[in-house]
Order: structure tokens, then sequence, then C-alpha cells
């Protein structure tokens, strides 16, 4: 297999061939629409809105091992190991959310990259391979190509759960699918709010790289001001500071991306921001000022982006990885799985 020379955006390949982490992204047409046709995979955590500022962010060192076939991609970069060898990863490991197989049917595209590992010609002592469904088509085609091969060993890695909202009819839908104490949480905090003349901006379009440096240095001067930020762990610090801002940028571009900030008189008191793809609002990032915390101005920008997307007609609101509190918002979504591929002694 070689390496593809410069391709444009149009049509698929003749054959396999690898490409750089450039070339994908000018093949982001393709990948991502192909993302929408896979089955059993995080979307937006799989396109190239996510994976792609995720490398350049966390591991800007990466080589790409990025296949492009007919069926569709194998998305790995690769990476040293602590004993000296060589391990493929998805091109965003750290939540374990992407899955590297893009195309409709997986097994064609997990055959093609054991084959090619097969070869001998990239020294691999280990895979990691992410966002695989729990029993479905993708784990058991790797389950299947390690059972037919000698050379490796399987391994289950860690999941990784997500909890989504349908936010269909509304906001008094969405409160309808609540728990009572929920239902009455919120009311409160949205009528003690308008009380203290706390307003709301949305914002879905930014037309200009000018506009969303903007808005992005409002959501940093925010993020400064909460909690976790003050603690040390939010987004104004790097590597997150970058990943983020490559992310609402291409967002931007293809006018997917969506900011709510919650104002009161001339200052902004709390944010939530998110991108749009395939009929899901994906929830990215949220905070507030702390000084504030008695008016749960958070609380009160997921209100209002609920609100603002149902208007749109946008159905679900991925509320993104575990936590406790997000039980509350939304029910169990996707369920995936990490499979570690080890070669064998």
């Amino acid at each position: 297999m070689e390496e593809a020379d410069e391709i444009d955006e149009t049509g698929a390949p003749l054959g396999p061939r690898l490409l750089t982490f450039r070339q994908l992204d000018r093949r982001t047409m393709r990948f991502d629409t192909l993302v929408a046709q896979s089955p059993e995979i995080d979307i937006f955590c799989s396109s190239t809105d996510w994976i792609l500022p995720a490398r350049a962010a966390f591991a800007p060192g990466a080589r790409p091992f990025v296949i492009e076939a007919n069926e569709g991609f194998v998305a790995l970069m690769s990476m040293p190991t602590v004993e000296g060898g060589r391990a493929l990863l998805p091109l965003e490991a750290g939540w374990g959310l992407a899955s590297p197989f893009v195309g409709p049917a997986p097994e064609p595209l997990v055959a093609l990259l054991f084959a090619l590992l097969g070869e001998g010609k990239s020294p691999v002592d280990m895979l990691v391979l992410s966002g695989l469904a729990h029993d479905g088509r993708t784990l058991q085609a790797v389950e299947a190509a390690v059972s037919r091969s000698r050379r490796w060993v399987l391994y289950e890695g860690s999941t990784a759960g997500r909890h989504c909202a349908d936010i269909r009819g509304g906001l008094e839908a969405f409160y309808g699918r609540r728990s009572s104490g929920f239902r009455a949480n919120a009311r409160r905090a949205r009528r003690q709010a308008a009380i203290a003349g706390v307003t709301y901006e949305s914002v879905v379009h930014a037309s200009t790289v000018a506009e969303v440096e903007s808005l992005y240095n409002r959501i940093q001067a925010l993020e400064r001001r909460c909690w976790k930020g003050m603690s040390g762990h939010g987004i104004d610090g790097e590597p997150a500071r970058s990943f983020y801002r490559a992310m609402v940028h291409r967002l931007a571009r293809r006018g997917a991306l969506r900011v709510v900030f919650a104002r009161l008189g001339d200052r902004d008191i709390a944010y939530v921001f998110g991108g749009l793809l395939a009929g899901t609002y994906r929830g990215l990032q949220c905070s507030f000022d702390d000084t504030q915390r008695s008016l749960a101005p958070g609380v009160l920008v997921h209100l209002e982006m609920i609100e603002c997307l149902a208007v749109e007609g946008v159905a679900i609101y991925d509320l993104g990885s575990e936590m406790e509190y997000k039980r509350r918002w939304g029910e169990e979504g996707l369920r995936t799985t990490t499979a570690i591929v080890i070669r064998s002694s």
C-alpha cells in the first residue's frame, strides 16, 4: 500500500491508500459523510471535528496510520510505547469515544487493517481500538480477526457511556421526561434568574474568524472565573485550550457551532457550547462565574440551549460522557468498549 499523493474531496479511491493527517483533513467531506452512515459509533466524536483537533492538541508527535479504501476509513495514529515498540491508537485516545472504523460495514475495514499489519510492513506491538459498541459488529469483527491469527491476543479495556436527552417538543416536553424534583428546581431557577435580571445571548452564526475568536475569548474569560479554571482543571490551560479552539473554528465554518451565554447586566456569567451533526447536538463544555453560583447559571444555560435547539428542530441533546449529574438530565445512550490487541510473543 502506497501513501496517497495530494488528493481532492471527490469520489472514493481506486484502492486502499495511506493518508497523512493533512490529507485526511482534505477528505473531511467524505469522511464525515461515512461517519453518519457508520453503525454503532459515537458519530460526533468519530468525526473530523473531534478527532483532528484532538490529535493536534494531545498527540502532536504522532505519526499518521490512516487508511482510506472504497469501503471507508481506518483512522489511527502511531505512538511509541514505554517498552520501545509502537502502538496504534485512535486519533482521539484520551476519552476513548472515537471509533477508528468509519464506513457502513465495519467488517471489511477490520479485515483490511489486520491484513496490512500481517504484511509486516509496519512494526506494531499493540492496537488500542476504542469506541466499539458492546457485542456490536465491529467488536465481533475484531474478535474474529484476532482468533484467525496467531499473532495477536485480545483484551477488553475500559468502557465509556454517554447520556442523551430527547428534546423533541421543546422545553416543556423535555420537563415531562424528567423527575418532578428536576422540573420544580429548573422552573424555580428560571423564575429567580428572571427576577434577578439574567438575560441570554444565543449564537447561531459566527461567519468570520474574528467573530469566532471573540466568542472563544469570552468563553476563556469565563472559564478563568469558574471553579474548574480556578482549580487548574478548566479549558483555559493547554492542551485543552487549543483543542476546543480548533473545534469551535471547524464547527463555525460549517455553520454547526451553537453557543449560549447567560448575562447579568453587561457581564457574562455562564456559557455552554457545542456542535450539530446528523440531527444531534453534542454538548462540549459548560462553565459559570463562581460568584454567581446561587443563580444556578449552569442550569440556566443548558435550559436555554435546549429551548433554542428545539426551535431549530434538533431532536437529541448528547450530554457526552457519563457523569452523575447527567443522569438527571437525560437517558443512558451509547455504551462502548476499548479493545486492546497485543502482539503475542
